[in-house]
């Protein structure tokens, strides 16, 4: 790690989207220099104009060079490729991190091309976002109360994962170290199965032929409305990150489809009374989970 002087730390954000666009407007004020990049000019300018970052520039070079600091917003194949791309622009002591939903893959890329050159990088997930896409989106409470994974292997120099944790916990998050495959097993669980499972919901009620479609709209309400609404994400971003997570989220959508068999057996058979245990089984486990992020939303864990 390079030695401390008293310049403002350089943090670089590449790709302005949700989630790069709304940590930029979270570091306001913060006393770093936020610089960033993306492919398009005009969100460059727009984020140089409306505060998101402090400047930047038309070369990714210019602006990877300078950071003390790199934050990854970008998909789980574009990190990748940004770093391999991108590996000797990063000046010895610089740390990359990443925002990516996917860690193992992503990890094993960043160690073995930026370790050799003296480059840190140390995975990070933070579970924040929204259905929505693009810098249009963004706002500078994203982050607000979200959990934060950072994850930890044999290589990861302590003082930059000790650095990562800091840089995340000073926009109000809460941090979570964890190890990278455990962190794959885990999201595949917490968060892509979802996804998979607004998927088929959506799927099964409103694919319907085209006379019955307005009867189906109509009887949709807020109930199919809370429950389908991450289908509206990026087709393109769930596809990738399922492609880089493909083993775990199988074995999720396999405990899925035993539990839902389940429950149609239940049906099936008319045991109604065994019907209300299993739904009062899932109000519990729900309640308690609410309660815990409710007790465990300011903390650090």
């Amino acid at each position: 790690m390079s030695q401390k002087t008293d310049k403002p730390e350089t943090v670089a954000i590449v790709g302005l989207g949700l989630l790069g666009a709304s940590l930029g407007m979270a570091l306001r004020d913060k006393g770093i220099k936020r610089l960033g990049w993306t492919r398009r000019p005009e969100v460059r300018e727009w984020a140089v104009k409306e505060n998101v970052i402090d400047s930047t520039a038309g070369d990714i070079h210019d602006v990877l060079s300078q950071a003390d600091i790199t934050v990854l917003c970008l998909p789980v194949p574009e990190i990748m490729r940004c770093i391999e791309h991108n590996a000797a622009s990063w000046k010895p002591g610089a740390i990359v991190t990443d925002i990516g939903s996917v860690k193992a893959v992503v990890v094993e890329c960043g160690e073995k091309n930026l370790h050799p050159r003296g480059v840190h990088f140390v995975g990070g997930h933070p579970m924040a976002g929204t259905e929505k896409s693009g810098p249009d989106a963004a706002f500078p409470t994203l982050y607000n109360n979200a959990e934060v994974f950072v994850t930890e292997t044999p290589d990861t120099c302590p003082e930059a994962f000790a650095r990562i944790i800091k840089f995340w916990e000073d926009i109000n998050t809460s941090t979570v170290k964890i190890g990278v495959r455990e962190h794959d097993i885990l999201v595949a669980h917490t968060s892509h199965i979802s996804h998979v499972l607004a998927l088929a919901l959506t799927e099964a009620v409103l694919d319907c032929p085209e006379k019955e479609q307005k009867l189906r709209y109509s009887g949709c309400a807020t109930g199919f409305r809370d429950t389908s609404r991450i289908t509206s994400s990026s087709p393109q971003m769930w596809r990738e990150i399922i492609e880089n997570n493909q083993p775990a989220v199988l074995e999720t959508v396999k405990e899925l489809e035993k539990r839902w068999r389940h429950i149609r057996q239940i049906i099936e058979n008319k045991q109604y009374d065994q019907l209300q245990d299993e739904f009062a089984k899932g109000k519990k486990l729900r309640d308690d989970w609410i309660r815990y992020k409710n007790n465990t939303q300011h903390c650090n864990w």
